[in-house]
């Protein structure tokens, strides 16, 4: 069997992040961190999805003060910035 694609989704339990998740979930071959600031708000969106044929994965992730030396430790291959405010985006 091939290695999954890890993707880590930062926003991933927020209505923009949550849909990506919900439009990729049903891929065996992916494995999604679902990332956001708290740690229990992704746990809870994960725990909400059990007939995900992608693995769920909760993390706690802050975009403001993420490193490389956390990136390395998640071990991804795709990054997807979800988590907003997308208000006043290119504006």
């Amino acid at each position: 069997m091939k290695t999954p694609l890890r993707i880590l989704i930062v926003g991933g339990y927020g209505t923009f992040g949550g849909r990506l998740v919900e439009l990729l979930e049903d891929e065996p071959r992916l494995v999604l961190l679902v990332g956001g600031r708290s740690l229990q708000k992704a746990q809870e969106y994960c725990a909400k999805r059990p007939a995900s044929k992608a693995k769920l994965v909760p993390v706690a992730f802050d975009r403001e003060n993420a490193d490389s030396q956390q990136l390395a430790t998640l071990d991804v291959a795709l990054v997807v910035d979800a988590s907003g405010p997308f208000q006043h985006y290119g504006v």
